[in-house]
C-alpha cells in the first residue's frame, strides 16, 4: 500500500498540483485505488510501458485527465466518470510484456483484446460503479475505445467461444444487460472483427487522449514501442 501511496503522492508533485485538487481527485478514485487488484497493479508485477508499472501508468493518465478536463469547463463533462475510466482502462488480467502467451490471430493481440479484458474484470471488482444505466454505457465505451484510434476487438455473446481473453470464464458473472451494452459498443463501426469506432462520449474521449500523452512521457527506450508490437520487450530481459 505505501509504494501506491509513494506513487500518486510523486505524481501529484510531479503535475504541480494544490491540495484542493489533490484531494478532489483522490475522493472520486479511492475506491478503486485502495482495491487488491489495482494495488497489485502498482508493483513489478505488472509492467506496463518499460518498466512504468501499470497502476502508475493508469494514475497518471488520471491526473493528466483532470487536467484536461480542467479547460473543458462548461460543456457538460461529468468529471468522476472521466477519472474512473482513466483508473479502469488498463485493468486486464495478465501482465503482457514477456509474457510468452500466443495469440491465434492478430486480432487477438493484447493491443486489441485488453480493453475487453478491462471492462470485464472492471464490472466484477467495482460493480457498484456500473448500477446506474447511463453511467455504466458511459464507462464501459470509454474503457472499450480508449485506445482509438486503434481498434478493439468486437464482442458477440453468441461467439464468446471465439474470444481469446485472459479471464474469458469472468463472463459468466456478468449481467445480460452490461453483456448488451458491450456487445452495441464494440460492434460499432465495425469491420471484419474490430470495431474502428471511438467513444460515444466526451468523457472517454479526453481520456483517450490523456492516454496518448502520458504513454509518450512514458517510452523511453526503442524497446518500449516495439513491445507494443511483439510482446517482447528486450529491455526487461537483460
Amino acid at each position: 500500500m505505501n509504494n501506491s501511496y509513494e506513487i500518486l503522492l510523486k505524481l501529484f508533485d510531479k503535475y504541480d498540483l494544490h491540495e484542493v485538487e489533490r484531494l478532489e481527485i483522490y475522493e472520486i478514485i479511492k475506491n478503486i485505488f485502495l482495491h487488491d487488484e489495482f494495488q497489485r497493479r502498482c508493483t513489478n508485477e505488472f509492467l506496463h510501458h518499460g518498466t512504468t508499472t501499470l497502476g502508475e501508468h493508469l494514475l497518471e493518465d488520471t491526473i493528466i485527465t483532470y487536467l484536461l478536463l480542467c479547460n473543458e469547463k462548461g460543456k457538460g463533462i461529468d468529471l468522476e466518470l472521466a477519472l474512473k475510466i482513466s483508473m479502469m482502462h488498463d485493468l486486464y488480467t495478465r501482465p503482457w510484456q514477456n509474457s510468452g502467451v500466443k495469440k491465434n490471430s492478430i486480432t487477438h493481440l493484447h493491443g486489441f483484446s485488453h480493453p475487453l479484458e478491462a471492462v470485464i474484470n472492471s464490472l466484477i471488482w467495482f460493480k457498484e460503479e456500473f448500477k446506474d444505466d447511463y453511467k455504466a454505457r458511459v464507462l464501459i465505451d470509454g474503457i472499450l475505445h480508449h485506445m482509438y484510434p486503434l481498434p478493439v476487438l468486437s464482442f458477440k455473446e453468441s461467439k464468446t467461444n471465439d474470444l481469446e481473453l485472459n479471464n474469458y470464464k469472468l463472463l459468466k458473472r456478468i449481467s445480460k444487460k452490461h453483456k448488451r451494452m458491450i456487445e452495441d459498443s464494440t460492434n460499432r463501426y465495425k469491420i471484419g472483427s474490430l470495431s474502428l469506432s471511438r467513444s460515444k462520449y466526451l468523457e472517454g474521449r479526453i481520456m483517450s487522449r490523456a492516454d496518448k500523452i502520458a504513454s509518450t512521457k512514458q517510452f523511453d527506450c526503442a524497446s518500449d514501442v516495439t513491445a507494443l508490437v511483439t510482446g517482447k520487450n528486450k529491455k526487461l530481459e537483460n
